[in-house]
């Protein structure tokens, strides 16, 4: 099946740049005149995490840490959250949220929480005194009976399914303060109902109990509802978002024409002058599950000279997986930098002080958000959730912030000939390093 997003002009196409001019000028206007009385909440808005001690992102953007707050205080029936895992530390960012889903239960708000069952053993006790407080329910799910591998990757709130937040922020403490994330809020019960079907679907896996659900049983979306897909919504005067969801694994989403790889690979080949990718990790795979979608995808936008810039985390520099990207750097038009976060002068925090976004910006016009790293796993076996906006002013912000890292002091250039040497981020720290709270 096509979906309908075929029906609307690629990156940088005239009619895309007409309407980016028209949105500009309304913006300016919109400065010019000033706000007048107490605007609308957007119906979409980009949300970002900072680390501490960093000149990284875009301060003008809320943080969210206090943004999960407000939409959980905001909830009058129902939160529904998915998350790789929930990991607390005293006195850190995720106690007011953990608090604030507390108070939402204990009003009659319905809390419902899924986490990956591989966590259950590594960070047990903030998930279950959470899931022990009436109204408050929780499950964990096994991706790999599921779809045969990977793991309940995604990163979702659902609020009275009214408005959805998908991005690269796990229910982590370190993720809400340590670690470079990018995510949007979505306020719309349309774009909200269709996650909220990947959600009832998990769910009903996570059962205890449940059999495995079997591939394509989610079926496909009616006519009625994509056709309304790109959606729509109003940002103000003159100024309209389009929005469209993606998922994975393609066999356990909504439809097939929503699967998360093919609407990358539709942006990749619709750019015409540039494109930037933030990512945390970035590989072709191995033995049967080796795709190289995505990385002819990124060939052929450079043959036809487009500018590819990539920006990767190093983290995993000493990985075999990175040997994919080096051969990439060697394709006219392809730049790629390895960032890197420095460590907190408070002491040495495992797994933080990264850069974790998972975003792509096409022709200052469209912008990907997602929380797939782009490696074929997360793709074909994980669960995994994405928004693409097409919207000049949201896609230009979220490449000012890349070009914040591209431009940062700690981001090293990098190529095939480069030696990498380990990034330590594990549970052992650095020679002479001290952990935080020792």
């Amino acid at each position: 099946m096509v979906g309908p997003m075929h029906a609307y002009p690629g990156p940088a196409s005239p009619l895309a740049r007409v309407a980016a001019m028209r949105i500009a000028m309304t913006a300016a206007l919109v400065l010019l005149l000033g706000a007048g009385p107490a605007a609308a909440p957007l119906p979409v808005q980009l949300v970002e995490t900072i680390p501490v001690e960093t000149r990284l992102g875009d301060p003008s953007l809320p943080q969210a840490a206090k943004v999960w707050v407000e939409m959980i205080e905001g909830a009058r029936r129902s939160i529904d959250l998915e998350h790789f895992y929930l990991s607390h530390w005293p006195g850190e960012p995720t106690g007011p949220v953990l608090d604030a889903l507390g108070r939402a239960a204990k009003r009659g708000v319905q809390v419902r929480l899924i986490l990956d069952v591989r966590f259950q053993a590594t960070y047990p006790e903030p998930a279950d005194s959470i899931g022990k407080l009436p109204g408050v329910a929780l499950r964990w799910i096994d991706m790999k009976k599921i779809s045969g591998g990977g793991v309940q990757h995604a990163k979702i709130m659902l609020v009275d399914d009214a408005q959805v937040f998908v991005g690269s922020q796990n229910f982590d403490w370190r993720a809400l303060e340590h670690i470079h994330e990018m995510g949007v809020r979505v306020r719309d019960p349309r774009i909200a109902g269709l996650f909220r079907r990947v959600f009832e679907y998990d769910w009903a896996a996570s059962a205890p109990g449940a059999a495995p659900p079997a591939p394509g049983s989610m079926g496909t979306l009616e006519r009625a509802v994509f056709a309304t897909l790109p959606l729509p919504l109003v940002q103000g005067p003159g100024d309209t978002v389009r929005v469209w969801p993606s998922f994975s694994p393609r066999d356990h989403i909504p439809d097939p024409a929503l699967w998360d790889r093919d609407q990358i690979v539709r942006l990749l080949d619709g750019a015409r002058s540039e494109v930037v990718v933030q990512l945390l990790t970035y590989g072709l795979g191995r033995g049967s599950e080796r795709d190289s979608t995505l990385d002819q995808a990124l060939r052929r936008a450079a043959a036809r000279g487009v500018r590819v810039r990539l920006l990767v985390s190093d983290w995993e520099a000493d990985s075999p997986r990175i040997a994919d990207l080096q051969r990439l750097t060697t394709v006219a038009n392809v730049e790629v930098r390895l960032s890197s976060v420095p460590e907190w002068s408070g002491g040495y925090i495992p797994f933080a002080r990264v850069e974790h976004c998972k975003y792509m910006v096409a022709d200052s016009s469209w912008l990907w958000l997602g929380t797939s790293n782009w490696e074929p796993s997360y793709f074909l076996a994980s669960r995994n959730l994405a928004v693409t906006v097409h919207h000049a002013p949201l896609a230009r912000r979220a490449r000012g912030i890349f070009e914040t890292s591209w431009n940062a002091p700690s981001a090293t250039a990098f190529n095939a000939g480069v030696t990498l040497a380990k990034r330590v981020h594990g549970e052992t720290p650095p020679p002479g390093a001290t952990f935080y709270g020792e």
